[in-house]
């Protein structure tokens, strides 16, 4: 008795199917293959199942995908369209290139890029957003799979996150993103990781929370303002104003003697690094952390947890948001959601070390 024939998973039998035509010449170069929904009534198989086997012809470099137009035939006798498949650019507009955050979204990057046979291109600038915007603005002029951008300045960037939409070349903005413009972002959930942070510091006994942001421009310490705003609203408190510190430069004398009065007994930062310089601000003055004063940061560096004061904070997982921003990269590119722009925001965890205490 003859052995029957192998069954080809689904996903194969579309990926033949699309191959079978192009090498018949029914589909020719740069000609639009069927869409996902297309290809589902077609075949009759799910749209899972499309995916999958348009996906690995994008990977192998069969065909190409341009955000809200479809899927298209490559040439691949073309070093352009191989170039195109296999680069993504990160640029990152910050202060120090090895600080241990970046380090971690490169790292959550590469772990996603490298399953797809896809390489990093690193591009870092100085926290200058005129150097940020003359680097985008080249790159539109490259070939490329797609951007993911930190920017130093998110509002600003809209004139140049136009030209990116125009040019129809996808991107991802990380960690923090322009207000009131729709795109493509992952992020933590800033809002809700303060609003834990202030609530735990009120279990603690604290009524006089102050709030000190750092660069109030962005949409993360805005986020983590209105999470310390509601934390103290529902808890019934009234957030002083005149412990509330938005700007960049801080006057510790007079933070120290509203603390020496009575009137902030705990301080919750938009981040580690202001959180830290706070507390070796304050305690050059001669203020006890955690006795006279309780410090929060918002962000766990990896140097936080070293500091003379081991910092109390608010976790995000910045590996994960570099794996996620890769991923929502390669997803944005599907056709069958031309117009859809997708904000993830991932989980935080509050880290309680040395520098808050119970009053």
């Amino acid at each position: 008795m003859s052995k029957s024939e192998p069954v080809l998973p689904k996903y194969q039998q579309v990926k033949d199917y699309v191959l079978l035509h192009i090498e018949n010449k029914e589909f020719g170069v740069d000609a639009r293959i069927p869409s996902e929904s297309e290809f589902s009534k077609l075949l009759d198989v799910s749209s899972i199942t499309v995916r999958k086997a348009l996906t690995e012809l994008v990977n192998e470099g069969i065909i190409y995908r341009v955000r809200g137009r479809g899927s298209f035939v490559s040439n691949r006798e073309s070093p352009l369209n191989a170039k195109t498949l296999h680069y993504v650019t990160l640029i990152i507009s910050g202060q120090d290139m090895y600080d241990s955050s970046y380090i971690q979204i490169i790292k959550g990057i590469q772990s996603f890029l490298s399953q797809q046979n896809c390489k990093l291109i690193i591009e870092f600038v100085e926290n200058d957003f005129e150097q940020e915007r003359k680097l985008i603005l080249k790159l539109t002029q490259t070939e490329t799979r797609g951007l993911l951008i930190y920017s130093a300045d998110p509002d600003a960037a809209k004139g140049y996150l136009n030209e990116l939409r125009k040019k129809q070349i996808p991107y991802v903005m990380l960690d923090r993103s322009p207000s009131g413009y729709s795109i493509d972002s992952v992020t933590c959930n800033n809002h809700d990781g303060a609003y834990e942070a202030v609530q735990y510091l009120i279990a603690q006994g604290h009524r006089h929370i102050g709030f000190a942001a750092y660069d109030f421009h962005l949409s993360t310490e805005v986020d983590r303002y209105n999470g310390y705003r509601h934390a103290m609203t529902d808890a019934g408190l009234t957030p002083n104003k005149d412990v509330r510190y938005l700007q960049k430069e801080l006057d510790y004398n007079q933070i120290a003697d509203i603390i020496l009065r009575g009137e902030l007994t705990a301080l919750f930062c938009a981040n580690d690094r202001r959180a830290l310089e706070v507390i070796n601000g304050l305690s050059m003055l001669g203020v006890s952390i955690p006795n006279q004063i309780s410090v929060m940061g918002f962000d766990d560096f990896e140097g936080s947890k070293f500091a003379k004061i081991p910092l109390s904070t608010v976790k995000q997982y910045f590996e994960t948001l570099g794996y996620e921003g890769a991923k929502l990269l390669f997803d944005s590119s599907r056709d069958d959601i031309p117009h859809s722009y997708k904000k993830i925001l991932l989980s935080t965890d509050l880290v309680i070390r040395d520098s808050t205490r119970k009053i």
